[in-house]
């Protein structure tokens, strides 16, 4: 996948929780995607995108993710370039198993697809896990390693306790076989804001600030991350002001449109 969309897995950190934690509210989202930075020399001039997300289910039937990221990059040297990501997970409610299917359009050619399944027998247990593109790899991940909806339930409980530091492990798919090191912060709790118009009673919830940065599982201390992202985290799951940070040039996501869902509630 191309650094420039954050990975359609890692991006399901920003607002999956299973309702065991939290209220959740299905939902789909909308955000206008633009350039915050950009620094000098890279051959980036210009990002224009959209990015659709969807998510349903209960802790008993599991989550459903749909997920979609179009933009259409321009360089200083080679023109314009549309790079479209579109995926679809589920992830179990007692975050034991992950399945992801990923694609990558540029300039509507299929540039990469691949499917991964991951299953730990178990929360003290190594995930096993298959990654089947053109050929089919298997691989084992150390135990403390947690799914993209487990870790932001973390989050989540983490911030109605106070807590303002998380260090864990977690595995989101994109860097294939490789678990990474997630570093967060959680500010202070305050309203919800960056909504569209018509979010009723939504302006009302409680909020944190929260920045997540990814390292390579063995990164040493004074290693860079691999990409930042911040958000506004409701306590129901749906984020807003989205920045997504890769180093050398930054993307902002304007939250535009909200549908919430009827949720799925467990029998």
């Amino acid at each position: 996948m191309n650094r420039l969309v954050l990975s359609s897995a890692s991006f399901l950190l920003l607002f999956s929780l299973p309702a065991a934690a939290a209220t959740l509210q299905a939902h789909r989202a909308y955000y206008d995607l633009e350039v915050k930075r950009l620094e000098a020399g890279n051959n980036i001039s210009s990002v224009t995108g959209k990015l659709a997300y969807e998510i349903t289910g209960s802790a008993c039937d599991g989550y459903a993710i749909n997920y979609r990221i179009a933009n259409r990059i321009v360089y200083a040297e080679g023109g314009p370039q549309v790079i479209d990501s579109q995926m679809t997970s589920w992830e179990s409610g007692d975050g034991l198993q992950l399945d992801i299917t990923q694609k990558q359009y540029v300039d509507s050619k299929v540039n990469s697809e691949s499917r991964i399944k991951v299953k730990k027998d178990s929360a003290t247990a190594p995930a096993k896990g298959l990654i089947t593109t053109t050929d089919s790899k298997e691989f084992e991940l150390t135990p403390e390693a947690v799914f993209p909806t487990a870790y932001q339930a973390k989050l989540v409980d983490s911030a109605i306790k106070g807590v303002t530091r998380d260090i864990s492990t977690i595995y989101e798919g994109s860097e294939e076989e490789k678990a990474m090191r997630a570093i967060s912060f959680i500010g202070p709790k305050k309203l919800a804001e960056g909504l569209p118009d018509g979010a009723g009673d939504l302006t009302k919830m409680a909020a944190w600030p929260v920045s997540i940065s990814y390292y390579a599982q063995d990164a040493q201390d004074d290693e860079q991350p691999l990409y930042q992202a911040s958000f506004l985290m409701l306590e129901n799951g749906i984020s807003t002001d989205l920045v997504l940070d890769y180093g050398s040039y930054s993307l902002s996501g304007k939250l535009t449109k909200l549908e919430l869902l009827k949720p799925d509630t467990c029998p």
